[in-house]
This record gives C-alpha cells, structure tokens and sequence, in this order.
C-alpha cells in the first residue's frame, strides 16, 4: 500500500469514527489514533465496514459483549474491545 493510500483509508477510518453515539466515539476516535495503523490491510478494511453498521449494533458487541454474528469482523472487534478496556 502507497503512502498516499494509507492516509487516504486513515482519514475515511478518522471521518466515520465519529459517531452519534457518544460512548462509541469515545472509544472509535481513540482507536484509530492509536491503534488503526498497527492493523494489517484486511483488517483496516473490516474496520471502515463495520462503521457502517448501526450505532446500536456496535454498542452491543463492543459495550454489552453481545454475539458477533458475522465472524468475518470477529478478530477487529477483539482488537477494538482489547483497547476500550485499556483506556
């Protein structure tokens, strides 16, 4: 990936990170400041699909721990899970 590439998919991951659930933001923004860039290409995909998802979709498996139903996301939502427990 060029260096043109990754800023590109950097600033989609930063842009649609911010949420219009408050506790989601604050663990998203974080995420990709800090950790976005030590995913590999396949995960930093996954990671801008899944901010597509609705707020409530990922409130429930990031802050009730609920199910993962497709488990193609399952190792980036551990990922983003690991670091909301961390700040």
């Amino acid at each position: 990936m060029t260096e043109k590439e990754n800023l590109e998919i950097f600033s989609k991951a930063k842009f649609k990170s911010r949420r219009g659930l408050n506790e989601l933001d604050q663990i998203f923004v974080p995420f990709v400041l800090e950790q976005f860039n030590n995913l590999d290409l396949h995960e930093k995909k996954l990671f801008i699909k899944l901010l597509e998802w609705e707020d409530i979709d990922l409130a429930d498996i990031i802050l009730y721990k609920k199910e993962i139903k497709d488990m193609a996301f399952e190792e980036v939502f551990k990922k983003i899970i690991k670091f909301s427990s961390e700040i």
